[in-house]
């Protein structure tokens, strides 16, 4: 074709392309002033008029195709197909209304559930951070040897003091180093006590994030002599002061001290710790700053590995060592963690120290388990369509005889698919709309953290991830339904009925691999499920050793710059034990040193004398009265009186452990322990010898009911000095929280408290949170699965009772009991379901592995949840196949042989 011939083709293309109708008809026009001129001049050759019309019509060679011709030579004839499939799919869908609502409703449960599933893995582990270089953030950690942690290796952020500060940054592009503390903030009509971060000149523009109002912290806050400022944190401003732009630059009381606000950050930006409501600058001409230990975030150099990270930094860690053999652990070896898996870890959210549940190994099985639910709703898609796509054979034939390639018949089909995916991905859209609001509240979010606020919600990416997997779905929903539906001979369909499913292997077998698929990817959602439900039922069951019910755990203490003297801190702690005693709502009150079920207090190396007999215990400082407010069970001996904690009396009570493993199975009462961490310099010879009195029944102290007990000695608190309290309340603990709080500021308004909340919440949040999540996600899943798999089975037994009609109604007339047809229907569909049964059984076995690290306390071979999931599969997909049956039970045999 010349070039002045196409240009001359483009206005004529283009007016084709925006002007359908008025092409058309010119076309028509056209052909027939052609079909005239012809017949004309056959007439003029002694012609007929009816013959010479035949012999133009031959010699143009159909009208159709010619017009077809003419569309194919514009190329833009593809746009009115497509308005025609869709208009005929449209038509074809508003035909079948049931059929329409189930294959669109599953579809929305499949593209929403997945749509949820991948907003919650790519906000926690691509988006957590709103930070500059977030890609390139990271921790360093310190792995060091430690016999009693849960694998024998304790790992722990590494703590930086601003004199090592510059040795550590020569590691990494940039560091930053922060801390934590509690303080209360007066702006001159209230107290609040919130927990502020204290962080480094340089730690904001570290993040690189710019403040809402005002500034961010600069490097000249921390010069000697500079005024004390602070910055704010969006939630604060919005849930304190209603959003008020007039704070700023407002004085507030800090802890006593006089501080201007000068910058709001924006709502994403929550750094250096989780639950930091403001930021100030740390003071490094403080003389007990440079040697204070700070946590540490880092950005790695561009295009560095966390492994060449580490190496630097353990050569750098091994020089100091050298200078300040203290300042470390024994023994250990630095690594760099990203930021997200350090955020996701042990010391992030979700998750205790010694936990072994991990957010992260979560994500991803909820990533697998969405998949997993999506391929089963397009399966079932795929089998109703395939059904379908038979049950419309001699239409399917009939449009191939008057023309209709297999391309286009395919493309309509297509089409169809489209619609209802795309129908599908809406309301599944709405569905993850609302399903996200709900999956954010359930996310574990106390720790550490380093990272910001968590966004959930349908942002860019995740709605592209929506209509990528809508396209997705087509494909798999429509694409083999449709070629198997233009597969064969379709001329030779017309003369038959289209019927028979049953008969026809070609379709049989493929539907019954699709059934078969679907219930086996079930199969393996269910028994991931039950098996994360089944072990957070042992977890929550876990014998504690004590009633955690009516508990509150509060822990307090003067803020900075308002210590106590010892003396002052014992009348302190006297007054508020007596003020909380009175307090109405209390039943018992009692002291201890350690965080109740996850640390065994102080530590120490212990002997005993005369014998072998030595290890590690730890050692809880407590009342007389933490015996009745726990209600721990006495072995043998006594527990500690009043008059042994009045007097600081050196005695011990030992849990059952303890005297297991260091007196066998002789009798301790009476005998004395040697505790190596009550002697040195400013004690004497005798304060480390303790005189056992008793044997108390074991109770989880280290690191959640997950881990194994460890020896413990209860002694009284007042030897060791500071105090926890525990208070048993009679109404509910949530509601008692706030009096509490009251009757301790009564006493000194300059406390802050470090916790304060019910002993259930504290177990919830450092050890049943992460589990939860995975069952609250997962296991929802699970039963859109199972529901989905319902629908399934009882919508392809339908068509199968369908299209079998004229087959039923030829064996009752030869003599089929109406019985007999209801068994062979059943029969039928439970040898899918066993066969797909046995086929997810199977696969689970070798999957679950994946979520080894979610299950505690349960094999992951479990027999009960694989018996259970294999009972509850049978008896619903017995009652999916048992309702078709009925039906085909009915089936008149005289109606049946006339059907078609």
């Amino acid at each position: 074709m010349r070039p002045e011939h196409w240009l001359y083709t483009i206005p004529l293309r283009l007016r084709s392309l925006f002007r359908w109708t008025q092409a058309d008809q010119e076309l028509d026009d056209e052909l027939r002033e052609h079909l005239e001129r012809a017949t004309e001049e056959y007439v003029a050759k002694g012609m007929t008029q009816e013959e010479a019309q035949r012999r133009a019509r031959l010699d143009l060679g159909g009208i159709e195709q010619t017009k077809e011709k003419c569309r194919d030579a514009r190329r833009v004839d593809w746009i009115q197909d497509l308005v025609q499939d869709v208009r005929f799919g449209l038509r074809m869908l508003r035909k079948s209304p049931g059929f329409t609502a189930v294959a669109v409703l599953t579809l929305a449960l499949g593209i929403g559930a997945s749509t949820i599933g991948f907003s919650v893995f790519y906000n926690l582990l691509f988006n957590a951070f709103d930070a500059k270089d977030a890609s390139r953030l990271a921790v360093p950690v310190l792995e060091s040897a430690e016999s009693n942690a849960p694998s024998g290796r304790s790992l722990s952020p590494l703590r930086c003091s601003l004199s090592n500060f510059a040795a550590i940054r020569a590691a990494f592009e940039d560091i930053a180093c922060y801390r934590h503390a509690l303080v209360l903030v007066n702006d001159g009509k209230e107290t609040r006590q919130v927990e502020a971060g204290y962080v480094t000149a340089n730690a904001f523009d570290f993040y690189g994030v710019p403040a809402l109002l005002g500034r961010g912290i600069v490097p000249e806050d921390a010069k000697p002599g500079a005024p004390a400022v602070f910055v704010m944190n969006y939630k604060t401003w919005k849930g304190d002061f209603s959003l008020d732009p007039k704070i700023l630059g407002k004085s507030f009381m800090v802890n006593g001290q006089p501080m201007t606000l000068v910058g709001i950050m924006p709502p994403r930006f929550q750094a250096y710790g989780a639950l930091v409501r403001i930021w100030t600058a740390i003071n490094d001409h403080e003389p007990a700053m440079p040697h204070a230990d700070l946590y540490t975030l880092a950005r790695l150099w561009p295009g560095e590995t966390l492994d060449a990270a580490s190496a630097e930094l353990n050569v750098i860690l091994a020089r100091l060592v050298k200078v300040d053999p203290n300042a470390f652990p024994k023994h250990f070896s630095a690594r760099v963690q990203s930021a997200t898996d350090f955020l996701m870890g042990p010391w992030g959210i979700g998750s205790a120290g010694g936990s072994k549940f991990g957010l992260k190994e979560m994500l991803y099985a909820l990533l697998a388990a969405v998949m997993m639910l999506l391929l089963i709703a397009c399966t079932n898609v795929a089998n109703l369509l395939l059904a379908r796509a038979t049950v419309r054979e001699k239409e399917i034939a009939v449009r191939s005889a008057l023309g209709a390639t297999r391309w286009r018949l395919i493309r309509q089909l297509l089409m169809e698919s489209l619609l209802l995916a795309g129908a599908g991905c809406a309301i599944g859209c709405v569905f993850a709309l609302f399903g996200l609001k709900g999956v954010a509240a359930i996310v574990p979010q106390k720790g550490i953290g380093v990272g910001g606020e968590l966004v959930m919600g349908l942002n860019g990416r995740v709605l592209l991830f929506a209509l990528g997997i809508t396209v997705l779905t087509t494909l798999i929903c429509g694409l083999t339904p449709a070629i198997h539906a233009v597969g064969c001979n379709l001329q030779s369909r017309i003369a038959g009925s289209g019927q028979g499913i049953a008969g026809k292997v070609r379709h049989g077998r493929l539907r019954s691999a699709l059934m078969i698929g679907e219930i086996a990817l079930s199969i393996m959602l269910l028994v991931s499920a039950g098996l994360m439900m089944r072990s957070f039922f042992v977890l929550t069951h876990v014998e504690l050793g004590f009633n955690p019910k009516n508990l509150v755990f509060a822990a307090f203490g003067p803020t900075s710059g308002h210590q106590q003297t010892p003396e002052q801190s014992q009348t302190f702690q006297r007054e508020v034990f007596q003020r909380l005693k009175m307090l109405p709502g209390v039943a018992d009150i009692a002291i201890n040193n350690s965080l109740l079920g996850y640390n065994v207090g102080r530590k120490s190396e212990v002997t005993v004398p005369g014998t072998v007999h030595s290890g590690e215990a730890g050692f809880d400082g407590c009342s007389a009265s933490l015996f009745s407010t726990l209600g721990l069970h006495l072995l043998r001996g006594t527990w500690l009186s009043q008059s042994d904690v009045a007097s600081a009396r050196h005695v011990a009570v030992l849990n059952e452990t303890m005297a297991h493993d260091f007196f066998g199975g002789t009798d301790p009462i009476g005998r004395q322990i040697e505790v190596k961490a009550f002697g040195g310099q400013s004690h004497s010879a005798a304060d480390r010898f303790f005189r056992v009195i008793g044997i108390v029944g074991d109770m989880k102290n280290y690191d959640g009911p997950e881990q194994p007990v460890r020896p413990m000695a209860y002694i009284p608190y007042t030897i060791q000095g500071y105090a926890l309290f525990l208070v048993k309340t009679k109404a509910p603990p949530a509601s008692m929280l706030h009096a509490i709080q009251e009757q301790v500021w009564a006493v000194d308004r300059d406390v802050v408290f470090g916790d304060l909340e019910p002993v259930e919440d504290t177990l919830h949040t450092l050890t049943y949170s992460a589990p939860e999540f995975g069952v609250a996600t997962i296991s929802p899943l699970a039963g859109i699965a199972l529901l989905l798999v319902i629908a399934g089975v009882f919508s392809v037994m339908a068509y199968a009772v369908t299209l079998q009609t004229q087959e039923i109604g030829i064996r009752m007339a030869l003599g089929a009991q109406r019985e007999n047809i209801l068994t062979m229907v059943v029969f039928r569909g439970l040898r899918l379901v066993a066969v797909g049964l046995l086929a997810g059984a199977l696969a689970s076995l070798g999957l679950t592995r994946f979520i080894a690290s979610q299950i505690w306390g349960v094999s992951v071979t479990d027999p009960l949840t694989y018996v259970s999931v294999a009972i509850l599969v049978l008896v619903v997909a017995l009652v999916a196949c048992w309702i078709p049956a009925r039906r085909a039970m009915k089936v008149d045999p005289m109606i049946a042989l006339r059907y078609e």
